[in-house]
């Protein structure tokens, strides 16, 4: 099944901005097939942003995405650091806190949405990886 965002499509290779926020769309069309409930979308708060932000089957997800176009920078997981983690819970204890009134059980995935295409060619379609539950 070929997974394709609604929002984007590109003529031209996307700058860097562009390819996440396009990276972003394809991890959530990936999650919402996977039976996700998107809460909300690149929440703030002065310690950071989280990507998306789902529900899934009872439990509050933070959903870090990481997007490549080749792999000339690595894997897109190897970004996915201990350092990153720690902060990723962080951020979503505080947004459980502001946006729960009752307790439920958290967790923190990564999705890596990897084009196989190099910098100046079409994207092509992605390769999308879904991790779960990650811990520091």
């Amino acid at each position: 099944m070929e997974i394709t965002p609604s929002r984007h499509q590109h003529q031209a290779p996307p700058s860097k901005d562009e390819l996440g926020l396009l990276g972003e769309e394809y991890a959530e069309t990936h999650l919402v097939a996977a039976g996700h409930i998107v809460l909300d979308r690149r929440w703030r708060s002065r310690h950071g942003e989280l990507d998306l932000i789902t529900l899934d089957d009872g439990v509050l997800v933070a959903v870090e995405v990481k997007t490549r176009r080749g792999r000339g920078w690595g894997h897109p997981f190897e970004a996915v650091t201990p350092v990153k983690l720690h902060r990723l819970h962080r951020l979503l204890r505080e947004y459980a806190a502001q946006h729960s009134g009752v307790r439920v059980p958290l967790r923190v995935d990564a999705v890596s949405v990897l084009f196989p295409a190099e910098r100046d060619t079409a994207l092509g379609v992605p390769q999308i990886e879904h991790l779960e539950d990650l811990r520091p």
